[in-house]
């Protein structure tokens, strides 16, 4: 290998930092690169060169995109193939390959699909329905036949919630989805993010529970990088959208991207009990002034968090630790 800048053959590698340009964002991070050992100039090295730029763009991904590892799991929760969720989703074969690879940045409308599906795993239905004249018949009932497999199995996991088992993690209460749904429609009645609904609801059940020793809801929760939501939350505001209980879209800005959520249907205040209806009402006001950031924050300082580990259920025992002033 020569180098261009003053024709030396001798060089050598090093670790080296990167600093990269990526659709507006600075990225950086380090790999080994060749370098001329006597004017210590980068010389072109194919293999290190295309590990460095695939590098840049997994870390890109894992800041501002969707990295392969997730879109290979998208997949295959439905259990499609590449030529069948490539049409999906309206992309070439090779894109999708090449998005899996880890070799290229979904475009904005491939990006904000995707963080969609992974997000709202069921909306694939309406997907499906709407591209659907790029499928032969064939591929059609066979797609179709896959998506309900999947949407079996997730009613399936949401039910077995109403089996009634008695734990620390639902709060000693029977899986209640009315109350779920009107928990959420009072919550979000002038439309709500995403996030600051989920550590609403996580806040009613537990606060319900210190002062009563149950759960509102029955639901379980769980520790995500976000603070604690409700266990299969995807699943929860899914089918209430798609039931015509909420509407849930996503909002992109050049900045950020959030969903929000609103209400469809008229609260039904009978289904709660006085005491109940006075904790939801605290919620809604103690947080009222909060954005999505500032409640994740402060979801953050509680031992309900800080003590379970990533991922895992949240005992409702930690709702004795919880102190709205």
């Amino acid at each position: 290998m020569r180098c261009d800048n003053c024709g030396s053959t001798d060089t050598y590698i090093k670790n080296h930092e990167h600093i990269y340009q990526i659709k507006g964002k600075e990225i950086k991070f380090n790999s080994d690169r060749r370098f001329c050992s006597k004017c210590n100039s980068l010389v072109y090295d194919e293999k290190l060169d295309n590990t460095a730029s695939k590098k840049g763009i997994e870390v890109y991904n894992k800041l501002y995109g969707v990295t392969k590892e997730e879109i290979i799991a998208l997949r295959k929760k439905y259990n499609l193939s590449q030529e069948l969720f490539s049409k999906v989703i309206g992309c070439a074969k090779k894109t999708l390959i090449s998005y899996e690879k880890g070799v290229s940045i979904p475009n904005d409308s491939y990006l904000i699909l995707i963080k969609s599906l992974i997000a709202s795993p069921e909306m694939i239905t309406n997907l499906v329905e709407a591209n659907k004249v790029q499928f032969t018949n064939k591929e059609y009932n066979k797609i179709n036949n896959k998506i309900s497999i999947f949407l079996a199995n997730n009613e399936k996991q949401l039910l077995l919630n109403e089996e009634y088992s008695p734990t620390e993690y639902n709060g000693y209460t029977k899986f209640n989805k009315e109350k779920v749904y009107n928990m959420i429609i009072f919550l979000a009645d002038n439309t709500i993010l995403k996030t600051k609904l989920l550590k609403e609801m996580f806040y009613a059940d537990f606060l319900f529970y210190k002062e009563n020793c149950k759960s509102i809801t029955g639901l379980e929760y769980c520790k995500l990088p976000f603070g604690p939501v409700p266990d299969r939350f995807e699943t929860i505001l899914s089918k209430g959208y798609q039931e015509d209980i909420i509407d849930y879209k996503p909002v992109i800005t050049p900045s950020k991207e959030y969903y929000e959520i609103t209400s469809k249907k008229k609260f039904n205040k009978d289904l709660f009990t006085k005491e109940e209806l006075e904790v939801l009402d605290k919620i809604k006001k103690y947080f009222k002034n909060y954005n999505a950031k500032e409640i994740v924050e402060y979801s953050h300082k509680e031992k309900a968090f800080i003590d379970t580990n990533k991922c895992e259920k949240i005992s409702y025992d930690y709702s004795f630790d919880i102190d709205l002033k």
